[in-house]
């Protein structure tokens, strides 16, 4: 970081050695069995792969266990006052008694529930309920429902869309307030929720999303100033390439208020929808007050290296926006020769499948320590996030500043 007042520390390199993470990156394994039950609701389980075992037995080690992971989709809320209906996907630790944090997770505008299992289901692993929902402005939802929509027009909607900003936060909020009915349509699930330690994470305009719940503020185009959606039952945010000043409502004092532990990340070749670079995507982190907030910046990441769509050579099944959209957007998003908005042309990537392996491994590791610190409440993990003991092992690839 430029800013003198920002304690730099390194992240290690700790993953590169890393088996394969096959089992982690599909959804859908040949390990799972799988069975529709009384409300027609799929669940599958699948044993959590020996990577995953072993991820963070290096640098970082939890203090937790490590699960087994059970899926249940098909769920559905149903939000009577706005007459919505929200598709919800559950990653949840299988067979094992207790209370777990849980994680209410956002997706960016191209996405639905069925992408980022890279990230649920590691975390899911490591001891969270991971809850993710398709929001109703969702391209990949609404191509599934056979409308034709144009990616690049509907990022520019996206942009000026203040009903659909309002929408995904209120998704959100509705979700955390139906943790009760989620349990009653899915009773693997009943007594595992710890309703006291929610986090909301997000990517990209999922990060948006994050940022409202999280507190931060929006002036509504032609509407009211410094408008709130902030919920207080949240205990943390995690921001995936968000958003910075100047668009879809966000100013200078947006993150003023904001005064839970928040994690950014972006990296070198990480882009906006308007071409904005890196440093406009650490200004959550720049203007936010001083107490338990946290920067991550990685070298060589792009937009989507966050998700982990391309960390197995982009083959992971739910991970597929499409490779035949256009170049220009896909670079865009990207940054340079790097990135994509949907594609998985390794000519528009910022790297080869061992490059985005070992960028994934710095998010998993991270935004893991960042989840123990504040909804475990793990001494080690805070010391972690704060500590320099990594320092030789990165090699500069990955830096944390915090504040």
């Amino acid at each position: 970081m430029k800013n003198k007042h920002f304690l730099k520390v390194r992240i290690a390199r700790c993953f590169a050695l890393l088996m394969p993470i096959t089992l982690l990156i599909s959804p859908t394994v040949t390990a799972c069995s799988s069975k529709w039950n009384d409300n027609h609701v799929f669940a599958q389980s699948s044993p959590t792969s020996v990577s995953d075992r072993s991820l963070i037995a290096s640098t970082y080690k939890s203090n937790q266990q490590v699960y087994d992971v059970g899926i249940v989709d098909n769920l559905k809320l149903k939000d009577a006052q706005r007459n919505r209906q929200i598709p919800i996907k559950i990653s949840y630790p299988e067979g094992q008694q207790g209370s777990f944090p849980v994680i209410v997770f956002s997706h960016g505008a191209g996405a639905s529930k069925d992408d980022y299992a890279p990230l649920t289901r590691f975390w899911a692993s490591q001891g969270y309920i991971c809850i993710q929902p398709t929001h109703g402005d969702s391209i990949a939802l609404n191509r599934q429902q056979g409308n034709s929509e144009n990616l690049r027009e509907s990022v520019r909607q996206m942009l000026g869309d203040a009903k659909g900003w309002k929408d995904r936060a209120t998704d959100i909020s509705f979700i955390i307030s139906s943790l009760s009915e989620l349990e009653r349509q899915a009773p693997q699930l009943k007594g595992k929720m710890n309703t006291q330690r929610i986090g909301v994470g997000g990517h990209s305009y999922g990060a948006y999303t994050a940022q409202l719940v999280g507190g931060a503020t929006i002036d509504i185009p032609g509407g009211a100033k410094a408008q709130s959606f902030a919920d207080s039952r949240v205990r943390a945010v995690l921001l995936l390439s968000p958003q910075g000043t100047g668009q879809q409502g966000l100013t200078r004092n947006s993150w003023a208020k904001i005064n839970l532990p928040m994690m950014t990340m972006t990296g070198s070749k990480d882009r906006g929808a308007q071409g904005q670079g890196p440093d406009w995507k650490e200004e959550p982190f720049k203007y936010s007050p001083a107490g338990e907030k946290y920067l991550v910046f990685i070298e060589g990441a792009s937009h989507f290296s966050f998700s982990g769509r391309f960390a197995d050579g982009g083959q992971a099944r739910g991970e597929t926006l499409g490779r035949q959209r256009g170049w220009r957007l896909r670079e865009r998003f990207g940054g340079g020769q790097g990135g994509g908005f949907g594609g998985g042309d390794r000519r528009f990537f910022g790297g080869g499948q061992q490059q985005e392996g070992t960028i994934f491994s710095y998010v998993k590791t991270a935004s893991l320590s960042f989840w123990d610190a504040y909804l475990k409440q793990d001494s080690k993990a805070k010391e972690f996030l704060k500590s320099d003991a990594l320092n030789s092992e990165s090699n500069g690839d990955v830096s944390i500043s915090f504040k």
